[in-house]
This record gives C-alpha cells, sequence and structure tokens, in this order.
C-alpha cells in the first residue's frame, strides 16, 4: 500500500549510475534486470521488455548523454543492449520524439511491483512455516540487551488488534525504507544523517497518445548533482501511459496530503535546524537546491509547468488533455553534516543490528542483488546458516547458483 505500489513501475538499466561512485547501485541495476525476469517469468507476472529512450535535447545535454553511454558499457551493459542515436536514428524508432541525439537501451522492462510483493510474500508464507508476515503494524521500541546477551525485543502495535506485541530475536535487519532513520535514532545510535523527503507525481495520459511511442522517454536531468530524474513520458507494464515523476519536497513520508504536509511542517524545520554538528542552514540555502525546490513545487501546483516539461521533446502533447492523477509516491533521502546528499545506500552494523539507510531508486529494481548480497555477508560473518532451500522450496527457486554467486562476488557491501 506504500512504496512498493508508489512507483514508476521500471527495471531500471544502468547507464545513468556512476560506475565509481554508484558501484552498489550500478551493479544491482544489472543484475536485477535478470532476477526480475527469471522471478517474474516462473509466476506468470508481467515483465514487459520495452526499452527505454534518453535524450538530449541541446548541445549541452548531449555531452551529459554521452558520458551515460560510457556509464553504460562500464557498467556491464553490451554493445547490443545499449546504441547512441543521432536525430535521424531516432526519427526513424520514434517519429514523434523531437531531440539532438538519445541513447537506446534494450535492457528495461516495466513491471507491477506491487503485485510483484504481494506474490512474494504469499510464496515465502505458504512455502515456510517459520515466516510470518506483520502487517498493519507500528514498532514502537527495541530493547537491546547486547552485548551482555543476543536477546533483542522488538515492541509494536498490531493496529489491527490494537494490542501491544513483542518479537524476541538474536539478530535484526532494520529495512524499514524512511523509517530506517528514526529507529536507528531511537537507539541512540549517533549518526551524521538527516532525512529529506520529496513527492514524486504523476498524471494519466488519456488513451489518444498510447500510440505516441514505443518507448518510454527520460530526458538528461537539469539537476544532476541531486538524486533526481525529471518527469519522463512512462509506458506502465498495463499499458497506461503517464507524465512524472517530479521531486516536490514535503515534510513527512507520508505526506501524500496538504494536510499532514502543513502538521508537520514545523516539527521537521525544527529537527532539521537543530541536529548537532549540522550544517543544515547550508544546504538549505544552496543556489542549485533553492532552485530545483521552486521548480519541483511548482510543478506540483501547475499540471502545465509539469506536462510542458516533456512537451519539449514531445511536441505534439496538450496538457489540457490531461485530466487524471497518478498514483504519487514519496522517495527519502538522506543529507551528511555537511548538507550534502548521501549517493549510496548505507549497512551500519551494531550489536546485532543491521540498520540499512538511503536505500532509494533503483531500490525496487536492485531489491533481490542487494538482499542476497547482503545474506552472504551475513553468512559470512557467521550470522546466517544457508537456508537457500528452505526459503521458496528448492523445486520453486527460480535463481541458479551462477545469478546468487555473481551477486557475491560482484556486489561489495560494506558493513560500518
Amino acid at each position: 500500500m506504500h512504496t512498493s505500489s508508489r512507483n514508476t513501475g521500471k527495471v531500471h538499466a544502468p547507464f545513468i549510475y556512476n560506475p565509481e561512485k554508484k558501484k552498489i547501485w550500478a551493479k544491482a541495476a544489472l543484475y536485477g534486470y535478470d532476477f526480475w525476469k527469471k522471478y517474474c517469468h516462473s509466476n506468470d507476472l508481467l515483465f514487459v521488455e520495452d526499452g527505454v529512450m534518453e535524450v538530449a535535447i541541446d548541445t549541452q545535454s548531449e555531452k551529459t548523454l554521452l558520458m551515460h553511454f560510457e556509464w553504460g558499457l562500464k557498467n556491464g551493459l553490451s554493445d547490443s543492449e545499449i546504441k547512441i542515436l543521432n536525430e535521424r536514428e531516432v526519427s526513424r524508432i520514434e517519429p514523434n520524439l523531437k531531440c539532438q541525439a538519445a541513447i537506446l537501451c534494450n535492457k528495461d522492462a516495466s513491471v507491477n511491483y506491487g503485485r510483484i510483493t504481494q506474490t512474494l510474500a504469499e510464496q515465502i508464507s505458504n512455502n515456510n512455516k517459520l515466516v510470518k508476515i506483520v502487517t498493519c503494524s507500528k514498532v514502537t521500541r527495541i530493547k537491546n540487551n547486547a552485548p551482555s546477551s543476543r536477546s533483542i525485543i522488538v515492541e509494536y502495535i498490531d493496529s489491527s488488534q490494537r494490542t501491544k506485541k513483542e518479537i524476541d530475536c538474536n539478530f535484526l535487519i532494520n529495512a524499514s525504507g524512511s523509517n530506517s532513520i528514526n529507529i536507528l535514532n531511537s537507539l541512540h545510535l549517533e549518526n551524521p544523517y538527516q532525512d529529506l523527503f520529496f513527492r514524486g507525481e504523476y498524471w494519466i495520459a488519456p488513451p489518444k497518445y498510447d500510440s505516441l511511442t514505443s518507448h518510454s522517454i527520460y530526458s538528461v536531468p537539469q539537476f544532476q548533482q541531486f538524486p533526481f530524474l525529471d518527469p519522463h513520458w512512462i509506458i506502465r507494464a498495463s499499458g497506461t501511459r503517464e507524465i512524472g515523476p517530479n521531486a516536490c519536497p514535503v515534510f513527512t513520508p507520508y505526506g501524500y496530503n496538504n494536510f499532514d504536509n502543513a502538521r508537520e511542517l514545523l516539527p521537521k524545520i525544527y529537527r532539521l535546524m537543530t541536529k548537532k554538528g549540522h550544517r543544515m542552514h547550508k544546504t538549505l540555502l544552496r543556489k542549485e537546491l533553492l532552485d530545483l525546490i521552486s521548480k519541483e513545487a511548482f510543478s506540483s501546483i501547475s499540471k502545465r509547468y509539469m506536462i510542458n516539461r516533456v512537451k519539449r521533446f514531445l511536441p505534439s502533447i496538450d496538457p489540457k488533455e490531461f485530466r487524471i492523477r497518478g498514483t504519487a509516491g514519496i522517495r527519502s533521502v538522506l543529507i551528511d553534516k555537511d548538507g550534502c546528499f548521501v549517493p549510496n545506500p548505507i549497512f551500519i552494523m551494531r550489536d546485532n543490528i543491521l540498520h540499512i539507510l538511503n536505500y532509494n531508486s533503483p531500490g525496487a529494481t536492485g531489491a533481490f542483488p542487494i538482499s542476497y548480497a547482503i545474506a552472504f555477508k551475513l553468512l559470512e560473518n557467521g550470522i546466517l546458516k544457508d537456508c537457500r532451500d528452505t526459503m521458496f522450496g528448492r523445486s520453486a527457486t527460480p535463481f541458479d547458483d551462477k545469478l546468487l554467486t555473481t551477486c557475491r562476488d560482484e556486489i561489495d557491501i560494506d558493513f560500518v
């Protein structure tokens, strides 16, 4: 009901990730494609291999496009999977697209991550009676007796039954998305991070535009120093077309409406400005960030402004034709003590608890590779026993040992 169903639904190709600064994301995206293809095919779930194009509409963005092409090759894409096209070649493939140059990547797909998540949960629960999935609940406290004891007590409220309950364990993984930092802070573990939230909004295109393009179309982002893409033309796994997402600043990870955001505005600003050792005022006053915030906030207020950002490369669309909003999602990103956006996920191991922070896009694409890489790391440390046969049941496991071994050898996760 939250992040898994509130996203673009893409299995992202790794050409937009710097192979040196974002190596984990690049590898996760590269191998994530193979994981999701095998999983979806073995479970009769949609996996639409529709490809993607990234376009440059001016000389400056064309330089960035060439850099992304080189990144794609360095990240493991082959010559047959990624190509640079000039304006004439683009027009032959997508006659309604206007640009100077483009990247065409065939190793990009569309799925329904919400449906996938439901299937995965049902499959694991049905095949392993030791697994229990608890929903509609909120963690209220974690009592950690380490290092004197391996006992960890997770207290939570089951809102469906309105009762307090506990989970007793000797190892815990905190992979709670935008709430991971809150759980870390509740244990009074010092860290240099603060979180910011950005809501990505969408507009659904009317059916008259269903044949406008055969590929999803991205443009080179205007603010490349920030972890966001500009609104783009999306083809969903269902076949519907949408424009989005933008990156409108909000003040809570559940800020889907103005009331919730207004209520959290002052408390959030207070927390940002008062954290010890943080230079948050420098972040908020950076010209680049102020430009980003103003443009993204305006695109939330003005439908015409947002859709015109896509009209630059798809000139035949008319903002007046877009009347239905899509499903918005919220991304949580971390900033460090100097006010800079943190580019990669962070894995903090303390007292038998692994905290996974800043896990965002391409989070869904990389979910299987990152999870297996973590599992192998825990096996090496003697924390886990090899349980691959019991997770799905060996007969139902769609992944071969070669793919799993690749995760172990190629995705280098450090616990700090």
